[in-house]
């Protein structure tokens, strides 16, 4: 490194040229910096960049957590330690030693059981108490007197989950996938990944309406799949249909009308379309469907179970999480979680279940997890989406589709009924953008009441403004 380092002196600016600041000093980092927006007429005011407190997150795999060594996270801003206490369970305190602040994760598990601070030597339990201050020696007075914050946290399919919030922790079900408290039949594999962009925008990605064609055009699960003729999804100026359940979650209902808007007589959605005012077509080639009838065929063949999850843990659950199945894999339950780290970074944790009955059936399902149904679903597929979304910047103005009612639905669901959230500024009940959503499904004559779960706000929102004009 040092000799890398001396040549760069000797190379110094050189080529240089316009393309290094094309952007400003923006431009190093690539990704535009996450600006929240304050505006009264915009909902994304309301929504917290490092996200929900008051809720269970999943932090890291149990195995990753030892005896000898302390482990460090942050997750929604808060820094949090990780070790196990003398009956082999997870703990998590807030990674601050209440004595002068050091970080208790620099520290070490000396005595199985207790992690030490590595500056002083303070010594806390699984519980945050103080049971020891080694540089004071065995009489020392701050024993029972200092306490490090205590987080909850439960283990669940090798999955630590922790409670971020300042109240008294839920009942773990109430936030946790209800696959991880079934038993040994549901086979919950995972994965986790870093997005280099707000938690929210990570978040809004999932059921965009039209996406598929375009942004997943090339991503192997839409190219090598039975529906590869519509590229996965079919295109549509309409949104979809969604339906608030229990103020828990938004899920998408009834969508056949809407994939179905461009069918021709004979119920087939063209594969190439006319676009008139650019005098082309697309796709712009065909190559993709040369192989397209053998997956519909193999699907034929193929009969499969859905998997069974309630109704309120389907589609964009509270606090950050999408779920969709069967995604990545036959009978199976995807799950994307978007967990805040940082204002600027989400952790994004993947789970797939399953219900597998046997021994060997588990083995081949974990061994066809970790071979290609991960890669191709949660890294080829979805960081396509990543690649494209991350450069959405909150703190400007939105004007909205007809296909992002669904979009709306989340925001709203999230700003409305989010456990423990905290509204620092007065939006309005209906936005700009929101009626945008709604004018745009007037224009195309399909707007339904259904259109934001039946609110009286937009309607009476609508018809004044169609009064005035």
């Amino acid at each position: 490194m040092g000799l890398l380092r001396e040549l760069n002196k000797i190379r110094g600016g050189w080529p240089g040229g316009w393309k290094e600041f094309a952007r400003g000093y923006g431009g190093q980092r690539d990704t535009p910096p996450f600006v929240q927006p304050e505006n009264p007429d915009d909902r994304r005011s309301l929504i917290p960049p490092l996200g929900l407190k008051e809720y269970w997150y999943p932090a890291l795999p149990a195995k990753d957590i030892g005896w000898k060594k302390p482990v460090g996270l942050k997750i929604a801003g808060d820094e949090l330690v990780f070790f196990r206490d003398k009956d082999g369970e997870v703990q998590a305190l807030w990674d601050y030693c209440p004595h002068r602040g050091a970080y208790l994760s620099w520290g070490d598990c000396f005595w199985k059981g207790f992690v030490s601070c590595p500056y002083h030597g303070a010594t806390f339990d699984g519980n945050g108490e103080c049971v020891e201050f080694i540089t004071e020696g065995p009489d020392s007075k701050m024993v029972g007197r200092v306490a490090a914050k205590k987080y909850p946290t439960i283990t669940l399919k090798g999955i630590v989950f922790v409670w971020m919030g300042e109240g008294e922790a839920v009942d773990p079900e109430e936030d946790i996938p209800p696959e991880f408290f079934t038993d040994s039949v549901t086979q919950v594999l995972h994965t986790m990944r870093y997005w280099d962009c707000n938690w929210m925008i990570a978040l809004e990605n999932t059921s965009d309406a039209h996406n598929a064609f375009w942004v997943h055009r090339n991503a192997f699960r839409v190219m090598f799949s039975a529906r590869g003729d519509l590229g996965g999804r079919a295109r549509t100026p309409m949104g979809y249909r969604s339906e608030n359940v229990d103020n828990k979650s938004v899920r998408v209902v009834d969508n056949q009308k809407t994939a179905g808007y461009y069918r021709d007589e004979n119920g087939n959605v063209p594969y190439q379309m006319y676009y008139p005012r650019i005098d082309g077509k697309w796709p712009l080639h065909r190559w993709r469907l040369t192989w397209v009838w053998a997956f519909k065929a193999a699907a034929k063949l193929q009969k499969f179970k859905q998997f069974k999850t309630p109704e309120e843990w389907q589609g964009m659950r509270l606090p950050g999480m999408q779920r969709l199945g069967p995604v990545g894999g036959p009978e199976s339950m995807y799950t994307r979680w978007c967990v805040p780290v940082e204002k600027d970074l989400t952790r994004v944790v993947y789970f797939y279940a399953r219900e597998v009955k046997t021994k060997a059936g588990r083995s081949w399902n974990r061994f066809a997890f970790n071979l290609y149904r991960n890669w191709l679903g949660h890294y080829n597929f979805s960081d396509q989406d990543y690649d494209a979304m991350r450069s959405c910047r909150y703190q400007y103005p939105e004007f909205l589709s007809a296909t992002d009612s669904h979009v709306v639905a989340e925001r709203r669901l999230i700003t409305e009924h989010a456990r423990g959230l905290s509204k620092k500024i007065a939006v309005n009940d209906v936005t700009t953008a929101e009626l945008q959503v709604t004018e745009g499904h007037d224009l195309l004559g399909v707007r339904s009441e259904a259109d934001y779960g039946q609110l009286e706000g937009i309607k009476v929102e609508v018809a004044a403004r169609s009064a005035e004009s």
